[in-house]
């Protein structure tokens, strides 16, 4: 199988280094393992901008979607009920798992091409019925990146708990949880973190977790007891741990560490975005969403009349490129990435087969 660049938001395209590290077995309860769970709970706590004594960082097997309905099945009892402010698909599967668990919820429903409307947002927080308030913060839908702190300083100034949806925007753009007054944050390695799939990762507020013993209506998703147990025995996980994972994210954040951090890796993306954008635009494409909302992670072009999104997806492909399709009800788009390990090379192989294919295709 050829080499393939995934100009998607993740899984992404992953360095040799990161590969190389999966290549090591190691016994989950062994001593050395363990430290090196501990070692990541660490840097991540550092990333997020957390301190131990305050925050618990989780690790949680599965995907990202495991690790939010871990907090959302596990943090909200039958005698409380979450508003889900949703502006894309991520927020509309929030409301998917709680309606699936019997989680009170509300979903209150925005247009995927615009950031959540803070005015409308607060009325709705302020609401009494709701105790929980969960949004996603990067809507990869469209590629929208939503006011976090804003939204945050509106929870907090009703007392709401907050659940944060950041699997998109975690690594991508500096996030202090804490400063931010963030209950539970989620994202997953193999997103900014440029890991591989098969982990979620969840940063939860010691005081509320700490309530939360009894109220999983999970037994292998219960974020209190897989908490309790990755404390007590520093760094073991209650069930089989996804070893090679772990070996691939050690990696990877030491990578994205050396390397500058997330503001180092933020403006990669803003390089890589402007690099692909502007041959896209040579070529007449537009997007989707205005310049103000438009995160670095992802951007939505639409297609233009008459376009076959199908062929170019085939084309792109045959010369070692997967884009990705739209996901907008009603809205003919699609998607290109600009995260993952990705090259000047990369990109230059781009413009050239945008190039060809659009001279083939005039």
């Amino acid at each position: 199988m050829k080499p393939t660049v995934l100009l998607t938001p993740g899984p992404l395209t992953t360095s040799t280094a990161v590969k190389q590290a999966m290549l090591q077995d190691l016994g989950t309860r062994d001593d050395e393992y363990r430290m090196i769970i501990q070692s990541l709970r660490e840097q991540l706590c550092e990333l997020g901008q957390v301190h131990p004594s305050q925050y618990a960082l989780i690790f949680m097997q599965g995907s990202g979607t495991f690790g939010v309905e871990s907090v959302l099945t596990s943090t909200i009892r039958q005698d409380e009920h979450v508003l889900i402010l949703a502006n894309g698909a991520y927020g509309n599967r929030m409301a998917q798992i709680c309606e699936t668990a019997h989680v009170p919820f509300t979903l209150k429903n925005y247009p995927m091409d615009k950031a959540l409307p803070l005015d409308e947002v607060k009325e709705q927080i302020a609401d009494p019925r709701y105790t929980h308030v969960a949004y996603v913060h990067c809507e990869t839908t469209a590629g929208v990146m939503n006011d976090l702190y804003r939204i945050q300083e509106c929870i907090r100034s009703y007392h709401k708990i907050s659940i944060v949806d950041a699997m998109s925007s975690f690594g991508s753009v500096p996030i202090a949880i804490a400063d931010a007054g963030i209950d539970y944050l989620i994202t997953s390695a193999n997103k900014c973190l440029h890991g591989v799939p098969g982990v979620a990762i969840i940063f939860a507020r010691k005081a509320h977790l700490d309530t939360c013993q009894h109220c999983a209506v999970s037994l292998s998703l219960d974020l209190y007891e897989q908490y309790r147990y990755m404390e007590e025995t520093q760094g073991a996980f209650r069930f089989t741990s996804p070893t090679h994972v772990m070996l691939a994210l050690q990696k990877a954040l030491t990578t994205l560490i050396t390397n500058g951090g997330i503001p180092a890796r933020r403006k990669r993306y803003m390089h890589v975005q402007k690099e692909l954008h502007d041959s896209m635009t040579k070529y007449g494409f537009h997007t989707l969403v205005e310049p103000d909302v438009q995160s670095c992670v992802i951007t939505t072009y639409l297609s233009p009349k008459g376009f076959d999104f199908t062929h170019f997806y085939n084309f792109f492909k045959a010369h070692g490129f997967l884009l990705y399709a739209g996901k907008l009800p009603g809205i003919d788009a699609f998607r290109i990435g600009n995260i993952g390990e990705i090259s000047d090379a990369d990109i230059l192989h781009f413009k050239e087969v945008l190039r060809m294919y659009m001279e083939e295709n005039r």
